[in-house]
């Protein structure tokens, strides 16, 4: 992929924030509703905290601190994603990956500076029931994300090393995996937003790899639609309680 994908879409610090705001509206309006329990436990730690009303404003503060500690402590968990009705879910892996973490720097020769903002979010999956699990990757952050999604790789792994099977961009959160084949593999379907217009594309399997997201075959809506959803993380609410995901920064 190298240099020329990701020089388009470098938006600043503040693509992230960007993509995570275009993810709140397309999930909203799309069925992908977010839990609200997050919000309650910060409502609740809110009631219970400073005893000077006049102090509102620093105690909300806090208390997000002290969900947030709580959350990276166990002892809490943002719930993942509300999925339609025949869609399963699991949230990303949370533990480092070193050669994953030095393929992606390698790959999208991410700069130095930028490792402690990029993120990345990666889930097992066996896309052509050969009993083999591919590894697929969704890096987030200012250098490799814009308004439209964020960059996405497809990762073998054989002889204990890891191998890229395809890149992508315009990746959004949940990928879902379909249950649906075509030519031996799992359709792809992944979020697609175009002028504040939400939609799905459909990413079949032909001739050796998936075509690029704003290629596929796009359809309106989840309804009917069978299958399993990766990273399904409800990033606004994790976000908002101090979970940013694996940081490039992180060894």
């Amino acid at each position: 992929m190298k240099n020329k994908n990701y020089r388009i879409l470098l938006l600043g610090s503040l693509a992230i924030a960007v993509t995570l705001s275009v993810s709140a509206c397309g999930n909203k309006a799309s069925g992908l509703q977010r839990d609200n329990k997050a919000a309650k436990v910060t409502e609740e730690a809110s009631q219970k905290g400073s005893e000077e009303p006049d102090d509102s404003e620093e105690a909300t503060v806090a208390d997000m601190s002290t969900v947030a500690d709580k959350v990276k402590a166990g002892t809490a968990e943002i719930p993942m994603l509300k999925l339609p009705e025949g869609i399963s879910g699991m949230k990303a892996e949370t533990k480092p990956f070193k050669e994953l973490r030095d393929l992606i720097i390698e790959d999208m020769e991410v700069p130095e500076e930028y490792y402690e903002t990029t993120h990345y979010f990666y889930n097992y999956l066996d896309l052509n029931d050969d009993g083999k699990d591919e590894i697929f990757v969704m890096v987030a952050g200012p250098y490799t994300s814009g308004s439209g999604g964020s960059s996405a790789l497809l990762l073998s792994e054989n002889g204990g090393k890891l191998h890229i099977v395809q890149e992508f961009t315009l990746v959004n959160e949940p990928v879902i995996i379909s249950d649906k084949l075509e030519n031996g593999y799992h359709n792809l379907i992944i979020p697609y937003y175009s002028e504040s217009k939400t939609q799905y594309s459909v990413l079949k399997y032909k001739n050796g790899a998936y075509p690029n997201v704003p290629d596929g075959e796009m359809i309106q809506s989840l309804e009917g639609i069978k299958g399993k959803a990766i990273i399904a993380n409800d990033r606004i609410n994790e976000v908002q309680a101090g979970i940013m995901g694996l940081s490039l920064s992180e060894k």
